[in-house]
């Protein structure tokens, strides 16, 4: 690949480099990620914030501005919020979907009873 600045070829550990190593200029891939990363920075904020209301900006986890950038191990924290959120979520559809009918059952059954033993 050539330097769309310069015209130098570059070399596949040069591609890994922000800059051009002849004339210096930022390649155009890693101001392209630049840009993505900027992008991706801002959806994110917002998904956070309306799924997480009221969370200060500093704790946001953002992705670098580097080409290939690693995911940040902030993200952690949130996976771990959304696995206590799905427990308890879990454990109110189990309430809901069991407890309550072998209630209403008891109930049920009971009233009946107690009707036969009136009508004896």
């Amino acid at each position: 690949m050539n330097c769309a600045h310069c015209g130098g070829t570059l070399t596949l550990e040069d591609m890994t480099k922000p800059n051009c190593p002849f004339c210096h200029n930022v390649l155009k891939h890693h101001a392209q990620a630049a840009e993505h990363a900027v992008l991706v920075n801002k959806i994110m904020a917002d998904r956070f914030n309306a799924q997480y209301p009221g969370i200060p900006p500093g704790q946001i986890p953002q992705i670098g501005h580097q080409f290939g950038a690693p995911m940040n191990a902030s993200f952690d924290q949130f996976a771990a919020h959304q696995t206590s959120q799905a427990l308890k979520r879990a454990g109110m559809i189990t309430v809901i979907a069991v407890v309550i009918p072998i209630v209403l059952a008891l109930v049920i059954g009971g009233v009946a009873v107690v009707l036969m033993l009136f009508r004896m």
